[in-house]
């Protein structure tokens, strides 16, 4: 069964889409376009990917990945034990490979992840592995996004929809 929520406002739109075991949230702002990706069970989420905001995107530092993680965070908190697994891995796929830049996207994207409470697990550089109990994570309730839209929405004030739009 599929389960779609929708806030908007004039400028920015999100939409979270629950179609087990699969979440995808994604949300258009100023005719941007950005999406996080989970995989989930009873026991564990898998940070599949936060697309939108990398290095060449413009959007990098802009509060927009915040914005979709604090969104994932409330919802699986309403129907996952405080106790799941949440994981993931960081990925450079999509940086640019001069080194001096390479090595500042993978030292802002574990900080970025770090921020909102996951730990982070040393691998192969590039390749690190986020994780922490749902329980440990925390929202970022202060700040705009792009300077001027919230980055913390209270899930609250989501309405739920028959079917999904195309944002």
């Amino acid at each position: 069964m599929e389960r779609v929520l929708f806030w908007s406002n004039s400028e920015l739109l999100i939409q979270i889409c629950d179609r087990a075991p699969y979440i995808d949230i994604e949300a258009r702002l100023e005719n941007r376009y950005l999406k996080m990706l989970l995989e989930y069970s009873a026991d564990s989420v898998f940070i599949e990917d936060l697309q939108g905001n990398g290095h060449s995107s413009g959007l990098q530092g802009q509060g927009t990945g915040s914005l979709l993680v604090n969104i994932a965070i409330q919802y699986l908190r309403t129907f996952l034990p405080p106790e799941t697994l949440v994981h993931g891995k960081m990925s450079d796929a999509g940086d640019p490979k001069e080194s001096l830049i390479l090595e500042e996207c993978r030292k802002r994207r574990s900080q970025f992840w770090q921020s909102f409470g996951l730990q982070i697990i040393q691998g192969k550089a590039g390749n690190e592995v986020v994780s922490a109990r749902l329980t440990d994570l925390k929202e970022k309730r202060r700040g705009l996004v792009m300077g001027k839209y919230p980055k913390f929405i209270l899930l609250e004030n989501f309405v739920e929809k028959s079917e999904r739009r195309n944002i």
